[in-house]
């Protein structure tokens, strides 16, 4: 473990964009893909949906780059972009190797962390964050204490007191 001057723990930061530019590399790597299939295997792996708004700007990034390619694909009705990694793009991928080790160890530790219901305590935190106007005095207090005994409940579980 590593602690700052303060004392604390320091959480090492993880690049969700180096994360998904090799993790979309790496899917393509297996065969060609549409832009919501990505999506798809990348929620199914770490359960958190990729945002549109970053996804596809890095699609079109990688392309630029000449690490992928893209051609139009006709699906019934609907023109799909279907993508594909270039050898370029391969060996971008061979040279970060390395890098494929953290997004294992983040894709267990998300997959961890929604087995332990931590994304829906984000979600019932966010709703705290969102009513917290109409919470009268008495539920504020509560909600204090409440939030006070689960702190140190979890520093005692994972061997943390200050």
């Amino acid at each position: 473990m590593k602690y700052n001057c303060y004392g604390r723990v320091e959480v090492r930061k993880f690049n969700l964009k180096k994360y998904l530019r090799l993790k979309i590399l790496e899917m393509l790597s297996t065969g060609d893909k549409h832009g919501y299939a990505l999506a798809k295997e990348i929620f199914n792996t770490i359960g958190l949906k990729p945002n549109t708004s970053l996804l596809y700007p890095l699609l079109r990034i990688l392309e630029k780059e000449g690490l992928i390619s893209s051609r139009e694909e006709t699906h019934g009705s609907r023109v799909k972009k279907v993508y594909s990694i270039t050898d370029k793009g391969l060996e971008y991928l061979e040279m970060n190797k390395p890098g494929i080790n953290e997004i294992r160890l983040f894709e267990r530790r998300m997959k961890e962390l929604k087995e332990l219901g931590i994304p829906d305590l984000l979600i019932t935190l966010k709703n705290i964050y969102e009513n917290l106007d109409k919470l009268g005095e008495k539920e504020r207090r509560f909600l204090k204490d409440l939030v006070y005994s689960f702190r140190l409940q979890l520093r005692n579980l994972i061997g943390e007191y200050y």
